[in-house]
């Protein structure tokens, strides 16, 4: 049940973003990666859904470009810590959201792509594990 919970979220998360500014950026960003790093789209279309599996150095690196182009990630390995908890407060009670940016603000990997991948995974399987809690 909480499964397909979490699918419904992250089709509600995707569908809600698109009217919504700080959406249009990640949208945006999500063209702009796509294009730069000539992705497969399934491999987008699976993250945007919250699916990890697949992982090597090119889709770190697209994630990270996601969280540059977004505003999420800063070249520095800092956070906007207004825009994700904005972000994540359009889905969440403000404590809920205050804990999605909590849980995630440490994530740093061996590289900057690394760490923009594990900062995009942990906002999305955060936001939608405290969704599901909050909800169900």
């Amino acid at each position: 049940m909480k499964s397909l919970a979490a699918s419904g979220v992250a089709l509600l998360l995707l569908a809600s973003s698109v009217g919504l500014s700080c959406a249009q950026d990640f949208k945006g960003a999500i063209d702009v990666c796509t294009k730069e790093f000539e992705m497969d789209m399934d491999v987008v279309i699976s993250l945007k859904y919250g699916d990890f599996s697949e992982r090597d150095p090119l889709i770190e690196c697209f994630t990270e470009c996601l969280m540059k182009r977004s505003g999420f990630m800063f070249d520095d390995f800092t956070y906007n810590k207004t825009l994700i908890i904005g972000f994540a407060g359009r889905y969440l009670e403000p404590e809920g959201a205050q804990y999605v940016y909590d849980n995630c603000i440490d994530k740093f990997g061996t590289t900057v792509c690394v760490t923009g991948f594990e900062m995009y995974q942990c906002i999305h399987e955060t936001a939608v594990a405290e969704w599901v809690d909050s909800n169900f």
